[in-house]
C-alpha cells in the first residue's frame, strides 16, 4: 500500500503546474508581439523605399524639365514663336530690300529700324502722308505674327533743338515714338502690348557728327519681343 507521503494531492500538482503554463502563455505573447513588430517594421521599410523611389522619380522629372527649358532657351529657333517670327520677317523682307527699313534679328526679338526722313519732317513729330505705306505693312505684320510686347523708340541726332513745341531732343524723340504707337493702335494692335519711349541722341547708330552719321541716327526703332 502506498504511504501517505507517496500519495500526491491534486491541488498541489495543479499549483506546481500553473507557473509553467503561465510561462508558456507569456512566451507565446512575446513571440506574437515580436512578429507583430517585425511585420510593422517591414511595412515601414517598404513605405520608406516607396517614398525614396517617388522622390527619385520626381527629382529626375524636375531635372528633365530643367534640361528641356535650358535646351529651349539655347535653341529658340523652334516652336510656334519661331514660326511667327519667320512669317514676320518674310513680310518685312520686301521693305528691307527696298531700303525702307532695317532689320536686326536677335534670339528673342526682332528690331525694325525706320529712318526718320521716311516718317517725319525735320524737327517735327507729325507722320508724313508717304510714311503710311511703310507703317501699314509693318502694322499688318505685327498684328498677324506677333503676340508679345512691342517697344517703339524715338532717336534723334546730336544737334540740339529748342522750339516752342519741343524744348529738347528728349521731347522730340518721345513725340515721334508716340506718333508711331498711335498709328499702330489705330491699325488694331492691342494698346497694352505697346510702349513709346524717347531716347534722344543717347544711342547713336553711327558715331560721328557729320551729315551721314546724323542722318543714320535720326530714326525710329520697333523692338518686337518673342
Amino acid at each position: 500500500m502506498a504511504t501517505a507521503s507517496e500519495k500526491r494531492n491534486p491541488k498541489i500538482d495543479d499549483a506546481e503546474a500553473s507557473p509553467e503554463r503561465w510561462l508558456l502563455s507569456y512566451s507565446d505573447l512575446v513571440t506574437t508581439l515580436m512578429v507583430l513588430f517585425l511585420a510593422l517594421y517591414a511595412i515601414q521599410l517598404a513605405k520608406n523605399r516607396e517614398m525614396e523611389i517617388k522622390l527619385l522619380e520626381s527629382s529626375h522629372s524636375v531635372k528633365a524639365d530643367q534640361a528641356a527649358a535650358s535646351t529651349a532657351a539655347r535653341n529658340p529657333a523652334s516652336g510656334p514663336q519661331q514660326a511667327s517670327k519667320t512669317e514676320l520677317l518674310s513680310l518685312l523682307r520686301a521693305l528691307r530690300d527696298k531700303g525702307q527699313i532695317n532689320i536686326d534679328e536677335e534670339p528673342g526679338s526682332v528690331e525694325i529700324g525706320i529712318n526718320a526722313k521716311i516718317l517725319f519732317h525735320s524737327g517735327d513729330a507729325h507722320l508724313l502722308p508717304d510714311s503710311t505705306s511703310v507703317l501699314d505693312q509693318v502694322a499688318v505684320a505685327l498684328k498677324d505674327y506677333s503676340t508679345h510686347n512691342i517697344l517703339v523708340e524715338g532717336h534723334t541726332d546730336s544737334t540740339p533743338i529748342s522750339t516752342a513745341k519741343y524744348e529738347s531732343n528728349w521731347e522730340l524723340s518721345s513725340a515721334r515714338a508716340g506718333a508711331v504707337v498711335r498709328f499702330f493702335v489705330d491699325k488694331g494692335i492691342e494698346p497694352h502690348r505697346l510702349a513709346a519711349i524717347g531716347r534722344s541722341d543717347n544711342i547713336p547708330l553711327m558715331i560721328g557728327d557729320d551729315a551721314v552719321a546724323r542722318a543714320a541716327n535720326r530714326r525710329v526703332t520697333i523692338l518686337v519681343q518673342y
